[in-house]
């Protein structure tokens, strides 16, 4: 004990005075966590002071001894890390998706973890014989083999524990060896035969079901954020790389303008892409088929969802594709480069016998990079009729939902094809008593509206968040009586949105003798919103009036009215 505190007190602490009870100068979010990190781990026995090095200096970790020689009472405190979307994030997802709009070409600088993601990503990338790209994970340190320490004896005691609900469920571990199987039969995973290599990466695995999907009910999910026994996981050490596609809402507002809408998804968008062979170790999971067997070492050989820089090489490569190849396919290139939404296509045209070569080029240019694509739906049946006939491709049935960000949501976006208008599906559970702040909180932030099209459900659902706030109840307080009454009856209006119907198209076209934007904005005590409608005269005369978007903010507590026009 005494030499770790003779080494720890020579060193530059970030908090010099930690010991001493002060108000606290920054918070800082998860996510900025591993960007502080710097090389320096300093422990001793168990019950020692652990030393972190940061780029804010050292920090301390773990017991400190009692001035009070009272009795001590000691609390075990046991937490579950799951991947799965908790409160806090779908709250913090759902007021990002209410503030200031961003897109990635109002960006003009990248920060410098970004350049040097950037920099990997083009000095490392190639291609293989069948043009597929193969890819560096992006790692922050230059050597990053042996610094997840434990992952294999972590990973085996989550497999074992996954073992057990195997056999209290046998379909769901059919349904789970069918995935593992099928990873095993298109080459995107491979069996270990050198099991016993230094520097590897465990990564546990389970599963999430998803009981609305007609089709794979069990997605399985690799948590390379799960933090091995010197506190640090693969995920710490990728890096997640820049934002390179516009966000969701400023592709909608494209999509509307076009009269003829076509929509694609490409399958499996993570796994066509492939991981260099020194870095597919960094990839290992356990596995075998039944208890009897001997554990089986396989590992990713592809780029594998729950990794942290996944999203930037999926959608960094798609992109690379298009300036490679794009120079062939002029429809094509820009339609990939502004009008997808990570692995979905939402594009458009004027005229079918554009569609038609819209789909033959996209086909061609991302067949060439080894993204195949699937469920081709489209408003226009012509369209759809010409292109099933130049090849049997399987086209979406009914409505399409709008992809959410994994969010399980209560409200669902939702695309009606067959009339060409957005529609929303209402998924409430059933009430669950007492009601909770964290319940309200947990059902308010899973309202999806990307465009501000329920700009008064959502005001009114961010009022009631402020003022359930303003009461200071705990998380798994019954809210008071008035609140209660009104959140139930907000509740139940809810199911109403089910007539919410609006055009998906603006009714824009070349051939309009007039098209105008009108914007409105108003405020009082409680909030302020904006709307903006666009109001188009086409060439028959006739006047097509549409609401394209809007956005609310919850008025702070303590200012007045004329703050907020001034502001």
């Amino acid at each position: 004990m005494a030499n770790v505190l003779t080494t720890i007190s020579s060193l530059t602490l970030a908090d010099p005075s930690f010991d001493t009870p002060n108000k606290i100068d920054l918070l800082l979010g998860a996510e900025v966590y591993g960007q502080i990190l710097l090389e320096g781990l300093i422990r001793g026995s168990p019950g020692q002071l652990i030393a972190q090095n940061t780029r804010l200096g050292w920090i301390l970790s773990g017991q400190v001894g009692e001035i009070n020689q009272s009795e001590t009472c000691h609390n075990t405190v046991v937490t579950l890390h799951s991947t799965l979307t908790d409160e806090n994030t779908l709250l913090k997802q759902f007021w990002e998706l209410e503030a200031e709009p961003k897109d990635v070409n109002d960006k003009f600088y990248l920060t410098p973890e970004e350049q040097r993601c950037e920099e990997i990503f083009k000095g490392t990338t190639k291609r293989d014989e069948s043009g597929r790209y193969i890819v560096h994970m992006p790692f922050r340190s230059s050597d990053p083999a042996c610094k997840y320490g434990g992952s294999k004896d972590i990973a085996l005691k989550r497999f074992l524990t996954l073992e057990k609900r195997f056999l209290r469920n046998p379909e769901f571990k059919a349904q789970y060896s069918a995935v593992i199987n099928e990873y095993i039969a298109l080459n995107h995973m491979d069996i270990v035969q050198d099991r016993d290599k230094e520097g590897c990466v465990y990564l546990p695995h389970h599963a999430v079901i998803r009981n609305e999907r007609s089709t794979t009910k069990v997605r399985i999910v690799f948590d390379a954020s799960c933090v091995g026994s010197n506190g640090v996981s693969l995920n710490h050490d990728l890096m997640v790389g820049p934002p390179l596609q516009p966000e969701l809402r400023h592709i909608i507002m494209r999509w509307r303008c076009e009269p003829i809408c076509l929509v694609a998804d490409i399958v499996k968008m993570y796994r066509q892409i492939r991981v260099c062979n020194d870095h597919t170790d960094f990839q290992r999971i356990l596995w075998r088929e039944n208890p009897d067997d001997e554990i089986q070492v396989l590992r990713h050989l592809r780029v594998t969802f729950g990794t942290s820089s996944a999203p930037y090489l999926a959608v960094r490569s798609l992109q690379q594709l298009a300036q490679d190849e794009g120079a062939e396919f002029p429809l094509a290139k820009n339609r990939v480069l502004s009008d997808f939404y990570m692995d979905d296509l939402m594009t458009g045209c004027q005229t079918i016998e554009e569609g038609v070569e819209i789909y033959k080029q996209i086909s061609e240019l991302l067949k060439r990079g080894g993204f195949p694509l699937q469920k081709w739906a489209s408003n226009n049946k012509e369209l759809l009729r010409l292109i099933e006939d130049g090849q049997q491709i399987p086209q979406t049935q009914g409505n399409m939902e709008l992809k959410t960000d994994a969010i399980s949501k209560i409200l669902g976006l939702t695309w009606d094809k067959d009339n060409d208008e957005f529609v929303y599906t209402i998924q409430l559970n059933e009430l669950d008593l007492p009601v909770t702040k964290r319940k309200v909180i947990s059902d308010i932030a899973r309202l999806f509206d990307p465009l501000g099209w329920l700009a008064p459900i959502i005001i009114t659902a961010k009022v009631f968040i402020q003022r359930i706030w303003m009461t200071g109840i705990e998380w798994d307080a019954e809210l008071p009586a008035p609140l209660l009454k009104e959140w139930l009856d907000f509740r139940k209006n809810l199911c109403n949105l089910v007539k919410f119907r609006l055009p998906r198209w603006i009714n824009s076209s070349k051939e309009n003798r007039v098209l105008e934007l009108h914007g409105f904005s108003d405020a009082s005590n409680v909030a302020y919103a904006a709307v903006v409608y666009v109001r188009i005269i086409d060439r028959e005369g006739q006047i097509h009036t549409t609401l394209v978007t809007s956005k609310t903010k919850v008025a702070p507590v303590k200012q007045t009215p004329p703050s907020y026009w001034r502001g």
